[in-house]
């Protein structure tokens, strides 16, 4: 479960802001991986989360904001994915700092299962989206 997950162009919105973004979860969530592996310190994981929660939070305004310019027909169901995923990220952040809960595998089993999932098909469609109605790159 701690192998890294793998960057691929596959992955590529075509939107250089959004890029970066996912270049930057992905180094995150990578980040979050390594920590567990390596057993490192808990006021660090604490830090990670909160980075991580406060880039996500930026990153999903700024697809959320190219679905209302280019009326995505799938806007609710994609906003219901940023939903969860904070949901989720916030509820494993109160259980660790009350103490309940360490960086799990089942926490990161999430992480690789939004990244291959948000990422790689839902992010996807939407930037297949976007090409089509010609949204600049």
């Amino acid at each position: 479960m701690e192998t890294p997950i793998e960057w691929s162009d596959d992955l590529l919105f075509h939107i250089d802001e959004i890029d970066d973004q996912h270049r930057n979860l992905f180094l995150l969530i990578n980040r979050l991986i390594g920590h567990k592996r390596n057993h490192g310190p808990r006021e660090e994981l604490i830090d990670l989360l909160r980075v991580l929660v406060a880039f996500a939070q930026t990153h999903f305004r700024t697809e959320e904001n190219h679905m209302t310019e280019s009326h995505y027909p799938h806007a609710l169901e994609h906003y219901e994915e940023h939903e969860e995923f904070t949901k989720c990220i916030h509820n494993f952040m109160g259980d660790y700092e009350r103490g309940k809960e360490d960086l799990s595998d089942k926490m990161l089993t999430f992480l690789r299962h939004w990244w291959n999932t948000h990422v790689a098909k839902s992010d996807q469609t939407l930037a297949r989206y976007l090409k089509e109605k010609g949204h600049p790159s």
